[in-house]
This record gives C-alpha cells, structure tokens and sequence, in this order.
C-alpha cells in the first residue's frame, strides 16, 4: 500500500521549521513536494541552492537536524528527494503524481489560503493551514479540541496562530474553574518576515515603521481564541508590541473572573493539574532559575505551546494576571507536526 504523502505550500519561516521539526520526528521522508514562488525570476537551479543553505544552517535554531543539499530543483534532505515547484498557485503543482495526500499551506498568503480548497477537487484528501482561516471545516488546538478531529467532515484544517495555541488552551482552563467575564491580552512578540529594518508603507502604517525599535500594532488573538474558544467570543480585547527579537513571544493576560479564586496558589495548583493531566506536552509550569525569572532567550526551541510563568502569576480580587512564555515559530511547528501526524493516521 502506498504511504500517504505531504505537500508544503511556502518554504519560509513556517516552512523550513516544519520540515525541521517532521526530520526530528523521522518524517522528512513523507514530504514529497514544496511549492515556492519565485517573484524575482531567480534562476531555479540557483534558488533551490539558496533555499537549501537556509535550511541547513538557520540563524536562529542553528544547524539542521540532517544532511541537506540541493540536486537541481530538488532538495535532498537525508539522501530524500523533494521537487520544489516554482509557481505562483498550488493548484499547478501535481500534488497526487507526486503522493502528496495531505498539504500544509505554510505561505501565509491570504490568496493561498483561499484557492486551497480547489486543491480538494484534484485528488488532496486534506489542506492543513498554518493560520486562522475562515473556510476552514474545524480549527484544531490541541490541548483543547484536537480530539475532535472527524475525518469524514474535517477536509479543510486549521492550526490556528502561534498565539492562539499558547493562551487558548490555558484560558480554556481557566475559564472552566472560574469562568472568565472579560480579558485583555498584550503580546510582545518578535520581528516577522515582512517587518522592514527601515521606514516603509505599510497597511497597518505604525506596522510600517522600523522593525529595530518597538511599534504598537494589532492583534488577532482575541478573534482567533474566541473561535476557539467560543463562550469567550467578544470578551477578549487584544494588542501586540513588536520588538526587535527572533523568537519567543511574552503574553500577559488581565483577566476579570465571574467566581475569583481564594488565592493565587489556588490558581498555581489547577495549573500544575492540568500540564500534569489535559495539557500534558501542551503547556508548563515555569518557575524560574535559582529562585529567579528568567528571560525570552531561554525558551528558544522549547516545544510547548505555553510555559506559564509562575513568578508573573497575580491574583488581586476578581482580577487575574497570567504570563506566558512561547516559542512562536518552533512550538507552534510542533503543533502543526501533532496535527500532521494525527491526519495521517487516520486517512
């Protein structure tokens, strides 16, 4: 019986940290296709080498976890073969002739997203998106409803966002104990691929300014968790300071609780329960370093969705502030890779 295979749409920051984390996991060998633009009309050959050197030593996460090359328009990782395909829509690449039955779009791109489910009419059995997408047939997070993955009706697939997977399945906890009446989240979170080092047009225009000093932008995490989450729809407000750093994002969250708890121990055990029990691999506690909290650079490449910062905990009245620590390129990568592995299994 032929293995089912995966397709990667968009070989960027997403990308070539999934395939990190699937070589970790011995799946380097199930992808069978990427597919990749080439909007500078780069000679292919070249960029295949280019895209190649930057998946065997990465700036951040350093050496990869295996021998990459490149061969042509192919990457070769582990003595494995994998076309890249330079085209502007997935729907042109051969997915089924290559045995690609599942695809992640990794591109980010709005337009990906949307022309993906013409993908389902050409033999792909599941589109898995590493984003929000309101075409999805289900977003799944786990630690919250990954079990509720139905193969039949689940063709089009969410991961959700790197933010949503660190505080969705926390505040569900949260939220279950005391019932959470209203939130605001602040995110600090690092330089994105489209940030510019100088001043530029922008959309959202301070979005725009200089990604070395530190800009006020919006956030989609109070959407995205109350998809998620949906009892909480319409009672998160969200805002986001991006700050010049690689990786690891810092989450506050200001909670105003219908039925408070007596104490902030009392909070620090139902946590410590449900990383012990519902949300074991999903999150953790994180207490600090010699009796001290410790800083971002420390939880680089750490693979939970959630390291919740004990120190930072508060609990004054009805009000609650939680901290949480994630790495929002590597740990959310592993989400997808639970994911992944979970569609596979039950093609």
């Amino acid at each position: 019986m032929r293995v089912a295979g995966i397709g990667i749409i968009g070989f960027g920051r997403v990308g070539r940290c999934l395939m990190r984390v699937l070589a970790a996991r011995g799946l380097a060998s199930r992808v069978m296709a990427i597919a990749e633009l080439n909007p500078g009309g780069r000679d292919n050959r070249q960029l295949t080498e280019n895209l190649a050197y930057l998946l065997a030593a990465d700036s951040t996460y350093g050496p990869f976890p295996g021998q990459v090359e490149a061969a042509g328009t192919a990457l070769v990782v582990d003595g494995h073969p994998i076309p890249v395909n330079y085209i502007p829509h997935p729907q042109q690449v051969d997915w089924t002739g290559y045995g690609a039955t599942v695809v992640v779009e990794a591109s980010g791109d709005p337009q990906a997203t949307a022309e993906a489910r013409g993908l389902l009419g050409q033999g792909v059995a599941k589109v898995l998106f590493t984003r929000s997408a309101a075409t999805a047939d289900a977003t799944l997070i786990r630690g919250l409803n990954l079990e509720s993955y139905d193969p039949k009706a689940h063709r089009l697939i969410s991961c959700s966002t790197c933010t949503a997977n660190a505080l969705a399945p926390v505040l569900g906890v949260i939220h279950g104990a005391y019932g959470v009446r209203r939130g605001a989240i602040t995110t600090v979170h690092p330089a994105l691929s489209g940030d510019m080092l100088l001043d530029g047009p922008a959309k959202e225009f301070a979005a725009g300014r200089s990604a070395l000093g530190v800009r006020a932008v919006k956030s989609e995490v109070a959407r995205t968790t109350g998809q998620a989450l949906p009892a909480l729809a319409g009672r998160l407000s969200a805002m986001s300071l991006r700050v010049p750093t690689t990786v690891v994002n810092a989450l506050i969250a200001d909670l105003v609780l219908e039925s408070p708890p007596s104490s902030a121990s009392e909070v620090i055990n139902l946590l410590e329960q449900a990383v012990a029990g519902p949300l074991s691999g999903v999150a953790a506690l994180e207490r600090g370093l010699m009796g001290r909290p410790r800083a971002a650079a420390d939880f680089k490449g750490d693979p939970h969705s959630a390291l919740i910062d004990t120190n930072w905990l508060a609990l004054s009245g009805e009000l609650l502030r939680i901290h949480l620590w994630h790495d929002n390129e590597y740990a959310y990568c592993c989400r997808v890779a639970d994911t992944l592995e979970l569609i596979l299994s039950r093609l």
